[in-house]
């Protein structure tokens, strides 16, 4: 985990190279690895402390018979 929020806290850096570096991995235009990362990949969305979104995920995943249906837990006694 230390390595990819390194990676991480390195593509949202100031570092001018960051967008060179992106646009190269993903074989597009350092403009497009730019849009791409600012506006559909936020740091805040690749955070790997915070989950967000479960609650309409999982439903999703049952439909889509990705994993099996959910159970609700019985209290405990």
């Amino acid at each position: 985990m230390k390595a990819y929020r390194e990676s991480i806290d390195y593509m949202y850096s100031s570092n001018p190279r960051v967008i060179t570096d992106y646009a190269e991995f993903a074989k597009v235009p350092e403009p497009m690895a730019k849009r791409v990362r600012d506006e559909f990949f936020p740091k805040s969305l690749v955070n790997p402390d915070q989950i967000h979104g479960l609650d309409s995920l999982l439903p999703e995943a049952v439909n889509l018979k990705f994993i099996a249906g959910l159970r609700k837990s019985k209290p405990p006694n």
